[in-house]
């Protein structure tokens, strides 16, 4: 079913993509999305599934994970509301490099490769920012992999936190709840640790009264102090 609202076009102005549209553009763009629902626990597609869609969360959430070749699988993120997928897809055949999961009821607007590319050709000039997007991107993974090498686990657990907070928090009395259900061995996955090892931050984090639990979900109590930390360890 195609789209058109307001909604969908400023939902695709969130992608990075497309943001250097004017409304005109946008809403021209827009008239090419597809919505697509998904229930909970649905996969939405498998590692090495081909590609060739662009999906936008306007409800909902989902994770993204990657197994490995013996089986283990690696929580690389996790994703709401005005968060989107799979946009390299738009740019080649390549087959999917992570499997999708709703984790609750989602919906989603789609763009197929086939409508970039034709709206590419159209508008030439559209391809630069297209590259400096792609740099961005490539600029992010970079810093991910120097957070690996250079950040200790407590300072990596920090950031993911942080990150967390930043993408799906909610401002309380007491601080940031990050307004998801994370077990540690979810956090294990996301900074490539233990769950013991996680643990054990953790710990240390309730003992300095920068984070707490309520129920499955994380409160950040004090993060300045754990943006320090992540700035002492090298971050």
């Amino acid at each position: 079913m195609k789209y058109q609202s307001e909604s969908a076009t400023q939902a695709l102005q969130s992608v990075p993509f497309f943001t250097s549209l004017n409304n005109r553009n946008a809403n021209l763009l827009a008239q090419r999305l597809v919505m697509r629902q998904f229930h909970t626990d649905q996969i939405i597609f498998h590692h090495g599934d081909p590609a060739g869609l662009l999906y936008i969360i306007t409800s909902g959430k989902v994770k993204i994970t990657h197994t490995t070749p013996d089986g283990q699988e690696a929580l690389l993120a996790i994703m709401g509301n005005g968060d989107f997928f799979g946009e390299l897809a738009l740019l080649d055949d390549s087959p999917r490099s992570a499997t999708v999961q709703a984790l609750e009821p989602t919906d989603t607007l789609t763009l197929h490769r086939d409508e970039f590319i034709r709206y590419i050709r159209e508008n030439p000039n559209f391809a630069l920012h297209v590259l400096q997007t792609l740099a961005q991107h490539i600029r992010r993974m970079n810093n991910q992999i120097s957070d690996i090498f250079f950040l200790d686990l407590p300072a990596r657990l920090a950031r993911q936190l942080l990150h967390l907070a930043e993408d799906h928090g909610r401002v309380t009395p007491d601080g940031i709840l990050i307004d998801l259900t994370l077990t540690q061995t979810d956090l294990a996955e996301m900074v490539g640790a233990t769950r013991v090892s996680i643990n054990k931050a953790i710990g240390r984090y309730r003992r300095a009264g920068w984070l707490d639990t309520k129920g499955r979900k994380f409160l950040i109590r004090d993060a300045d102090a754990m943006a320090n930390l992540i700035e002492l360890s090298g971050g």
